[in-house]
């Protein structure tokens, strides 16, 4: 089994992912993670030096060897799974988990991570509120895809594998 968690920058992928690996048992990646590793750069270096489509391009070639692993739980960037045909990829080989929260829960996340993400950097709220709403609108179609959708906010594992049960039975 695999399960690939998907949502917007900062709605707690990695987070809940590692969390969820160790109550189910299984073997986690976080895909940003794997490539920083892989490539001695961090995420916004190697979005830097790389640009979006060869960035891309990595994140594509990452997700096709890491799908090759089963009793996985994967989390993957905001942006990959609106890019190549990366949605495609994990709905064939695992079940998706979208992450949602609305756009002022997202705004105040990215206000406190400014540090790890250059892109939000020095914006106003009224700036990051129009970024997530341009994010959303090429993001959600994607997302909107997934076969399970958990409410982003007081997210813990046990309420994801309860729903999890839920859908098996």
């Amino acid at each position: 089994m695999r399960y690939f968690i998907i949502g917007y920058k900062n709605s707690g992928k990695t987070s809940i992912g590692r969390k969820l690996a160790n109550r189910l048992k299984m073997e986690f990646v976080d895909l940003d993670e794997m490539i920083e590793e892989r490539e001695g750069s961090s995420m916004p270096d190697l979005y830097s030096r790389l640009g979006d489509n060869a960035f891309r391009v990595k994140e594509w070639e990452a997700l096709k060897e890491v799908i090759k692993k089963d009793n996985l739980i994967v989390a993957l960037g905001g942006g990959a799974p609106c890019h190549c045909d990366n949605m495609n990829l994990i709905e064939s080989y695992g079940e998706v988990i979208y992450i949602r929260l609305d756009n002022d829960t997202l705004v105040n996340r990215l206000k406190n991570a400014t540090k790890d993400r250059p892109i939000v950097l020095n914006k106003s709220d009224e700036e990051l509120r129009l970024y997530v709403k341009e994010i959303r609108g090429r993001c959600e179609h994607h997302y909107l895809r997934a076969k399970y959708f958990v409410d982003g906010k007081n997210l813990t594992a046990e309420r994801i594998i309860k729903m999890l049960d839920k859908k098996d039975t």
